[in-house]
């Protein structure tokens, strides 16, 4: 099972089997011309699952470091098991880390897309509230700027989006994408000179290398079980309601046209993360559905199909019930009907089918809490 052939790359994969408290390693097969996946045992020196097509899995999912869903496991890309492979995508691919500064939501939707036009796609993603010691550790290379102590105190104690972005020449890419650090200096239409005031206020800070880069996505998205004790989620579980951007949305590049819709429809994201959910969980999560929606099958498979983006929504004015407003907002389950009775709501925008319309809402206001619990205390652990 060496080599790599002109029909297929190879991968090293590893899965933590948690009923055996172990990690299995796995030659991981990608044929291109189908898209199909095959996969091989390494200790066992036998086919762990024959060629088989797998749902929202293309070559792009490929890279050192990227985790894949494949039919309820999920396995962590870990190196390319033979050199033809290596030559062919590692010298292009790349993984940097992103930090979207204190701004309004639709601001940072655009920037977000604006990563997506340049070819950057977020593969991980998370809100949080960063310390004086996190800014410090994740701004390190500017720490001997003038302009450091007033980052420090602009940054300390607020809430930032965190992002892993991969792309060809990814580290270079997003600082070209970003432009100079003082907007005022930054090339017409990159992101600071659209979207910056001053070399503190200027949207996003990137790492500058890519050693760094592994750093900082290291230190932002601990493993188990330090993300429990460093950069907590903000949810607030108050009047509030749950939203996923589903998993072909955010392979779509809409994911910073969903948040722009959001904030401009009303309400604030109080807590966000990117989550890869396993079937067994999107089944539970769903079952409500379940002998009720002719699609409930579908939308298990579509909701662990990819990562997708869970947040926990808040509406402006408190004196709104968030769940029932934030319905409306989003609309009728099928993008058709959507699009001819309320064209405005966001799956009339962003939607394709009714497996596929592009975000889940709660559709109970007293389910609303339950559904951030879930997502936030419990997949969260």
């Amino acid at each position: 099972m060496e080599g790599a052939y002109k029909d297929k790359y190879t991968f090293i994969g590893e899965w933590y089997d948690n009923q055996a408290s172990l990690i299995r390693r796995f030659n991981v097969f990608y044929y291109p011309t189908d898209d199909t996946i095959e996969m091989y045992d390494l200790k066992n020196r036998k086919t762990f699952l024959r060629r088989v097509k797998v749902n929202g899995v293309t070559l792009d999912n490929f890279f050192i470091g990227s985790t894949l869903y494949i039919l309820g496991r999920l396995i962590k890309i870990t190196d390319f098991a033979c050199e033809d492979t290596k030559k062919k995508l590692h010298k292009d691919m790349q993984v940097t880390f992103a930090l979207i500064k204190p701004i309004p939501t639709r601001i940072a939707g655009k920037i977000i897309t604006h990563f997506y036009e340049h070819g950057l796609k977020i593969t991980k993603m998370k809100k949080a509230c960063v310390t004086s010691d996190d800014v410090s550790f994740l701004c390190r290379s500017q720490v001997s700027d003038n302009t450091f102590p007033f980052l420090l105190e602009y940054l300390s104690g607020n809430q930032v989006y965190g992002m892993e972005l991969v792309g060809k020449d990814a580290v270079a890419v997003a600082m070209k994408v970003l432009g100079d650090k003082d907007p005022s200096k930054a090339e017409p239409g990159t992101i600071r000179a659209l979207f910056g005031s001053d070399p503190v206020r200027n949207c996003v800070h990137v790492s500058s290398d890519p050693d760094g880069a592994i750093q900082d996505i290291e230190y932002f998205f601990p493993p188990p079980p330090q993300h429990l004790s460093r950069l907590r989620l903000t949810a607030t579980l108050s009047n509030c309601t749950l939203s996923i951007i589903k998993p072909h949305a955010i392979r779509e590049g809409k994911l910073g046209a969903a948040l722009e819709a959001i904030d401009e429809g009303g309400f604030d994201i109080t807590a966000l993360n990117m989550f890869m959910v396993e079937n067994v969980n999107a089944s539970e999560f769903y079952e409500v559905y379940k002998g009720i929606v002719q699609e409930y099958k579908g939308m298990v498979e579509e909701l662990a199909s990819g990562p997708c983006v869970a947040m926990e929504i808040v509406a402006k004015d408190k004196n709104l019930n968030t769940a029932v407003e934030f319905r409306k907002l989003v609309g009728p389950s099928d993008p058709d009907i959507a699009r001819l009775l309320r064209p405005h709501t966001i799956r009339a925008k962003l939607g394709k089918t009714k497996v596929q319309n592009a975000i889940h809402c709660s559709d109970l206001a007293e389910d609303g809490l339950l559904e951030v619990e879930y997502f936030f205390k419990i997949l969260d652990l």
